[in-house]
C-alpha cells in the first residue's frame, strides 16, 4: 500500500513538471545529453546576386530580454552598418556591412568580452584592407576553439567568403542565386539556390531562415538588401531593412512571443509591430552616400587587380 502512494506521489510530481514547463503558449524545449549552448545561439544567412547581396542574421540566444540596435558609424574612412545587442553592461556585435557590400558576422559564446572584442578587431581589420586573410580566420579559430562551438563568417562582395568554426574553416565563393546557411556548428552549414524557395531573394532568405532547424529558441529574424538604390542624388548603394518574428512553426516549434524589440535609426520598434514568418516588416533603407555606381565600379576593378 505504501509503495502504491509513492508511486501516484512520483506519477503526481513528473504531471506537474510537464505542466510547469508547457504552462505558456512558448513551450520551452527539454535537452536530452546531446544538449549544447550552439542550440540556442544564432544563425547567419547570405544570397549572392550578380550586382547585390542579401544578408540575415537570426537571433537564437536562450537570454534575451535585450533588443538590438541597428545603426551606423564609421571604420576609418568608409560608412558601415552595424546590428549589435542593445544592453548597457553588455557588447555583442552581430553584424557589420560596409558601404561597398563587405559583411562579416559572429555567433556563439558571449561571455568573455575581451576575446569578443579581440574577434571584432580582425573582423575590422579585413573589412579595412578588403582581404579575408587565412593568418586572421586562424586568429578567430583559436578563439573558438575554447568554446566549442560558434561561428564567423565574412564576405567580400563579388561572392568570395570564409566560415570559421572551431573545427573547420571554410572558403569558397559564391555564385549568383546561391545561398548559404551558417550556424553555429558545421554539420548545419549548407549552400543551395535560392530560387528554390523564392524568386524574390528577400523572401527567399526568410523562408529558408524559417526551415533551418539549428537554433531552438528563435526570436527575430534581421535582413538586409545591399544594392543600388534610386535617391535624390541619383543611383546610390544602399540596403533596405526587414525584421520578421522567426515563429519556429516550419521546424516544429512555437517560439513567436520570443521576439524582441529593436531599434534602427534611434526609432523604437516593440515586439508587437513585427510580423511572423514568412512575413516581414519593411523598416526602412540605409543610403551609402559615398557609394554611387560609378565609384563602386571602380572600386570593384581596382580591387580585382589588386587580388590578381
Amino acid at each position: 500500500m505504501n509503495f502504491n502512494k509513492i508511486f501516484l506521489f512520483v506519477c503526481l510530481i513528473f504531471c506537474l513538471v510537464g505542466a510547469t514547463i508547457c504552462a505558456s503558449d512558448v513551450c520551452e524545449a527539454v535537452f536530452d545529453s546531446d544538449f549544447n549552448e550552439s542550440h540556442f545561439q544564432c544563425c547567419s544567412l547570405a544570397i549572392q546576386e550578380k550586382d547585390e547581396t542579401v544578408f540575415a542574421f537570426r537571433q537564437d540566444a536562450e537570454f534575451g530580454d535585450d533588443g538590438v540596435v541597428i545603426h551606423s558609424d564609421k571604420l576609418n574612412n568608409q560608412e558601415i552598418i552595424i546590428q549589435e545587442i542593445e544592453a548597457p553592461d553588455f557588447h555583442f556585435i552581430h553584424a557589420i556591412i560596409t558601404e561597398d557590400g563587405w559583411i562579416a558576422s559572429h555567433g556563439g559564446e558571449s561571455s568573455n568580452e575581451t576575446e569578443i572584442r579581440e574577434m571584432e578587431n580582425i573582423a575590422f581589420e579585413m573589412l579595412s584592407s578588403k582581404n579575408i586573410s587565412s593568418d586572421s580566420l586562424s586568429k578567430i579559430q583559436k578563439i573558438f576553439n575554447g568554446y566549442g562551438y560558434g561561428h564567423f563568417f565574412i564576405k567580400a562582395p563579388d561572392g568570395r567568403y570564409a566560415v570559421v568554426y572551431n573545427e573547420t574553416i571554410v572558403e569558397g565563393k559564391l555564385s549568383p542565386d546561391e545561398f548559404l546557411v551558417i550556424p553555429n556548428e558545421y554539420y548545419g552549414f549548407k549552400t543551395g539556390n535560392y530560387t528554390n524557395y523564392s524568386t524574390d531573394p528577400v523572401d527567399a532568405i526568410v523562408k529558408i531562415s524559417s526551415y533551418e532547424d539549428s537554433g531552438t529558441n528563435r526570436r527575430n529574424l534581421y535582413s538586409y538588401d545591399y544594392k543600388l538604390l534610386d535617391t535624390d542624388n541619383g543611383k546610390k548603394y544602399g540596403v533596405n531593412v526587414y525584421v520578421t518574428n522567426d515563429n519556429g512553426y516550419n521546424v516544429g516549434l512555437n517560439t513567436s512571443d520570443l521576439v524582441n524589440y529593436f531599434y534602427f535609426n534611434n526609432n523604437y520598434y516593440p515586439p508587437s509591430v513585427i510580423p511572423e514568418t514568412p512575413d516581414k516588416l519593411y523598416v526602412g533603407d540605409y543610403i551609402f552616400e559615398n557609394q554611387s555606381m560609378s565609384s563602386t565600379i571602380k572600386d570593384r576593378i581596382f580591387q580585382k587587380l589588386f587580388d590578381f
